[in-house]
């Protein structure tokens, strides 16, 4: 019996009993990858940012978030380049990276030290099947070697047809200020206000027209502008534009986003599939407020994009991202990819704008 209670003794103190190893983390045995981001479309050449990613994609966070303060017709606007060092640290400046346009002509992307991309001479036009094709390898270490980073490849088609979105009238009225809960990059919520929007608000009728019998997925930018002078004899006024717009039309919501961001309430979207206008002439309402204090006249910029269905699922992802990053216990976001090999986004867009005044 006593042995037994001596055996169940030293069983307990051996389990009780541990060690400890530090383990050292190096740069040494990366997995790094190649990213490519970019998005065509007819109205300029092809142009992408070809980068290092490695385990904590640091580009990709940035890129993703600033994809949603500034909309423009490609997914970020080169001159925030230079607002973030750490985006121009990255990139890759002797990569080889080539365009292959509808499986025939093939163009050689030149690298450019300013805007920190690679261009090529192509415009693309509707229906055109369009690849890019990268190899290099990684930035120098601290002891100056390099890594041999794989070869990649995204594939991405430009819609055959342009979205046709409709202004069918607007109407004028005043609305007190709105109040808003926001995330900050510390995590907390806050309530801010459009400090630059006046009292009068814009509804604005638009219809849009989707095609009969095929998927289509969209994104409407709702823009409004002024330009403001902050300080007096200030010789060039400042433009202030706000890409929020509210809307209660179910094609806006997403039951993914349970909470809100910014300026955007909870279950808001401003990408959406045509599920629920397939082949239909649908309206809808959406509102949006004037910039106060404009020395011009304010007016409102309107635009649905025609996404390919990478660019839609990329964007769809990094919605949900963006309300779960700073949330520990939240599941890890995978971000959609269509780049073979490595990570980012390689999409297409068509568009149909108009300009209203207030």
């Amino acid at each position: 019996m006593k042995l037994r209670y001596i055996l169940f003794g030293l069983v307990m103190i051996l389990s009780l009993s541990a060690c400890e190893k530090e383990i050292v983390l190096t740069d040494e045995h990366r997995t790094d990858r190649l990213t490519i981001n970019a998005i065509v479309n007819p109205d300029t050449v092809v142009y992408a940012y070809v980068t290092e990613a490695n385990d904590i994609d640091y580009f990709n966070l940035i890129y993703m978030r600033a994809d949603y303060y500034h909309y423009n017709k490609i997914s970020a606007d080169k001159k925030y380049m230079y607002l973030v060092k750490e985006l121009s640290a990255q990139a890759l400046r002797n990569a080889k990276v080539e365009l292959v346009v509808n499986d025939r002509n093939v163009y050689t992307m030149v690298f450019d030290s300013i805007g920190v991309t690679y261009n090529s001479e192509y415009v693309p036009k509707f229906g055109d099947v369009i690849k890019i094709v990268a190899e290099s390898n990684s930035n120098p270490l601290s002891d100056g070697s390099v890594i041999g980073l794989d070869r990649v490849e995204a594939n991405t088609q430009l819609p055959t047809t342009t979205p046709r979105l409709y202004v069918m009238g607007t109407e004028l009225k005043i609305k007190a200020r709105e109040y808003y809960k926001a995330v900050e990059a510390s995590g907390d919520t806050v309530e801010i206000t459009d400090m630059f929007g006046s009292d009068t608000v814009m509804r604005i009728n638009l219809k849009i027209v989707d095609p009969v019998d095929e998927k289509n997925y969209y994104r409407l930018i709702v823009k409004n502008v002024g330009k403001i002078n902050f300080l007096p004899n200030q010789a060039y006024p400042t433009t202030m534009s706000v890409d929020y717009f509210g809307s209660e039309d179910p094609i806006f919501y997403d039951s993914d986003l349970i909470k809100p961001y910014g300026f955007l309430p909870a279950y808001f979207s401003n990408v959406f599939s045509d599920e629920l206008i397939n082949g239909k002439e649908y309206e809808f309402t959406v509102e949006t407020r004037m910039r106060a204090n404009s020395v011009i006249t304010p007016y409102v910029i309107l635009e649905l994009q025609h996404l390919s269905p990478d660019l839609y699922y990329y964007l769809k992802d990094i919605e949900v991202f963006r309300i779960s990053d700073f949330d520990l216990y939240t599941n890890p976001i995978q971000i959609w990819s269509n780049v073979n090999g490595g990570w980012g986004v390689f999409g297409a867009m068509t568009y149909d704008t108009h300009i209203v005044s207030f």
